[in-house]
């Protein structure tokens, strides 16, 4: 596919390097904007991936989700390259909140293409907090999960009376699918004004799987004309982004504010387990910080405002002309929002934060006609037409550590959310649409206005029983009103349906505005047992979490005004399903656990491992929820000597064979075993990595893959004669793959 070249300006160079962590492999994050003194220590996050241990990771990956790969509890549903969506235990996409300072932002497209960390390039992170199940209410709202905290650090400013001018250039080069991408980032300030550009840019072709999976059947009516994939290719999977910033910050005593510009360019994402692919996302957001020291705590205020355009098409492995030229999907969003949040310390043991937030969300998704089209013409498909989401939150958390040993936090938080859209129309091509024209009326005829109150409550409490045992425990309501696409997407028909899909599986979805809002009680704790130095460390962390009204999706027989959930289910294809309130459960355990191995003249040796168990599922059908991990384990070997650290990686998944999403018709997956081989040397002002993912170059299954539709007439639900895409594939993994990155700090 054409290259685009930097949109504004030029850039250079690559990544950075890294490893992940849970919270023995994670170290404590140093990203607090003000360094203000508050008495009451904030409630930790779960884990926190920072420091050199976010550099290892940095270096292998270009998708900033995937920074987390080491925190137990945490997996990633499969998207674009650059976009997957990150699970924790078992709740993912709206049901977390995901913060990039302090935005939670909200993803515009009937696939969820466009991600809240797909905004910005791992290159560009600080340090990522990570709360599982149970969350501050100060953290998040509106989710019923965890929250991903992600930070692209506090403004640099120079010693008092100095000047200074710093940086650091990147590059990075995977071999499997010639991934190749740069970063810069300059920083110019004196002791009050600081002014920063980061940029980055990256690329890459489709990847390969560790032996053939498909035919190589041909896809005729492509962009690029009938071709014949490798029979090891996996189609669908290349892309190319370009991230740019500049953030200006003004400072005075205790008091930062800063205000952040950021723009997007991705030409072209394609979706392996996506009808459609991305054929540009243009993001636009400014974002206005302040953070201020007082003497009763600190003051934290923001406003932000983001600007999206986002396109679909048909990518170069899926036929594009049916013979009419492609199926044009676009999105246009604007999101704004302000919050303020105050630490005030009530003694010299007891915190209180409180604070309010309002955010506004609208969007439009709409498909233009299609030329010469008999079934695409000729209206424009109005998929979401002036959909309006408005959040207002209050909420109030007060910490209290009742000796040294025991601490303790509850809060509480009211939102309202107010959703609407506008009357909507399909293709109108008359007969041919007349199940359109049905749940076009459906949807026009009723209200389409609804709100919701949500109440959230957490209450948490750690002990430290001695120096070798600490634990915590927890229980919280947490709310989540369903998103503008789960209530307001319309149509019933199989090929407007599969184009709405956040999940990857290859039905075809649409909505349904008398969706109820989710509530989820939760309950969590954790035990760990270790040394006073913590050099040996075991931890266990189960939990269980009840889902009120959980949105999940039944099959569908006939329109959305007269049909009905189907009386029998159809197994082995793809099938159009309807949003619905039912309940489910969830359950596990995280396990996470490290030692010395030795200590010689020739370095430390050491291990960290990690074990994750989830299940899922949904009350009302028996069957399991979607998108849960199976089993799952990972153990590192690390050596460090001077500058140099090195790891050998063993992952070990188990087949995901039971509890499947029987209603959906979830794809098994085997289990399988890979082994990743990490070394790197760092200098006082330069970092080499270098790497072998998978280095026997194991096939496997991703299990939170989804369908493999990465080629073929994508436009069919089901294609006839056998085309591609049936179901029953699922998206492989990656083979071997060398990578190599540099880093060079000025």
């Amino acid at each position: 596919m054409k290259s685009r070249s930097f949109l504004r300006k030029p850039l250079a160079l690559a990544l950075s390097v890294a490893f992940a962590a849970a919270p023995v492999w994670a170290q404590e994050s140093t990203a607090e904007p003000v360094n203000v003194d508050v008495t009451a220590t904030r409630y930790d996050a779960d884990a926190v991936v920072a420091g050199k241990e976010l550099a290892i990771q940095k270096a292998a990956n270009v998708d900033t989700a995937t920074l987390m790969t080491n925190v137990s509890g945490v997996s990633f549903q499969v998207g674009g390259a650059v976009s997957s969506i990150p699970v924790i235990r078992g709740l993912a996409d709206n049901r977390i909140n995901t913060l990039l300072d302090g935005i939670d932002a909200v993803p515009s497209c009937p696939n969820h293409m466009n991600t809240p960390l797909s905004y910005v390039d791992p290159s560009s992170i600080k340090s990522i907090s990570v709360f599982k199940s149970l969350k501050p209410v100060s953290v998040g709202l509106n989710s019923i999960g965890g929250a991903i905290v992600a930070s692209t650090g506090q403004p640099t400013f120079a010693e008092t009376g100095e000047s200074l001018i710093t940086g650091n250039a990147g590059f990075m080069y995977g071999t499997n699918n010639n991934n190749l991408g740069g970063n810069l980032s300059v920083t110019a300030a004196t002791d009050w004004i600081s002014l920063t550009y980061t940029g980055s840019t990256s690329s890459a072709n489709n990847y390969t799987a560790g032996r053939a999976f498909h035919t190589g059947q041909q896809t005729t009516g492509t962009t690029s004309g009938n071709q014949v994939l490798p029979g090891n290719m996996v189609g669908s999977t290349s892309y190319e982004a370009t991230n740019q910033a500049v953030a200006l910050a003004l400072k005075s005593d205790q008091h930062t504010v800063q205000l952040k510009y950021s723009w997007q360019d991705i030409p072209y994402e394609n979706y392996v387990n996506q009808r459609m692919d991305l054929t540009g996302n243009q993001q636009n957001r400014f974002n206005l910080q302040y953070w201020g020291g007082y003497d009763w705590g600190k003051l934290e205020a923001q406003a932000y405002y983001e600007q999206l355009n986002h396109t679909m098409n048909f990518g170069p492995d899926k036929q594009y002309f049916y013979p009419s030229a492609g199926m044009p999907m676009n999105t246009n969003s604007n999101t704004s929002g302000a919050k303020v949040k105050g630490d005030v310390n009530i003694s010299e043991s007891a915190l209180l934060r409180t604070g309010a937030e309002w955010q506004r969300y609208y969007l439009n998704d709409w498909w233009p006609p299609v030329a010469n089209s008999m079934m695409m013409s000729p209206k424009t498909f109005k998929n979401v037409n002036g959909g309006l989401q408005q959040i207002s939150s209050i909420f109030g958390e007060l910490e209290q550590r009742f000796d040294p040993s025991l601490k303790s936090m509850l809060g509480v938080r009211y939102s309202l959310v107010n959703s609407s859209t506008g009357n909507v129309n399909g293709y109108g091509c008359g007969m041919m649409c007349a199940t359109e024209n049905a749940d076009a009326n459906s949807l026009n005829n009723n209200s389409k206005s609804k709100n919701f109150n949500d109440v959230d409550v957490t209450l948490m409490t750690s002990y430290n029983h001695s120096d070798n045992q600490d634990g915590e425990i927890g229980l919280a309501r947490q709310v989540r009103a369903p998103n503008l696409y789960e209530l307001y997407s319309w149509s019933s028909t199989s090929m407007d349906a599969i184009m709405n899909n956040f999940v990857g599986d290859g039905n075809g979805y649409f909505g349904n505005p008398n969706l109820q809002a989710e509530t989820a009680y939760t309950a969590s704790g954790a035990w760990a047992l270790h040394t006073a130095e913590r050099d040996y460390m075991i931890k266990a962390s189960p939990f269980y979490s009840y889902v009120n009204n959980y949105i999940d999706a039944v099959q569908w027989t006939g329109n959305a005004a007269t049909g009905a959930p189907s009386a029998r289910l159809v197994p082995g294809q793809f099938n159009v399903l309807r949003y619905v309130n039912q309940n489910s459960n969830l359950a596990g355990v995280d396990l996470d656990g490290q030692m010395p191995i030795a200590k010689t003249e020739f370095g430390r040796f050491s291990a960290q491992g990690l074990f994750n168990w989830t299940y899922g599922k949904n009350l009302v059908t028996g069957y399991g929820l979607y998108n849960v991990m199976p089993v799952n384990g990972k153990l590192n070997f690390t050596h460090q000597y001077g500058g140099w650290d090195n790891q050998i990686q063993l992952i070990a998944v188990a087949n995901k064979n039971n509890f499947l999403s029987v209603e959906r018709n979830e794809i098994a997956t085997p289990g399988y075993f890979l082994t990743n081989l990490k070394a790197s040397y760092y200098w006082s002002k330069v970092r080499v990595d270098a790497g072998i993912n998978n280095i026997f170059n194991t096939f496997y299954y991703q299990p939170l893959g989804g369908a493999y539709l990465g080629q073929g007439r994508t436009m069919s639900m089901n294609p006839s004669g056998g085309a591609a895409p049936q179901w029953g594939t699922a998206v492989p993994g990656m083979g071997i793959s060398y990578y190599t990155a540099l880093n060079v700090k000025f």
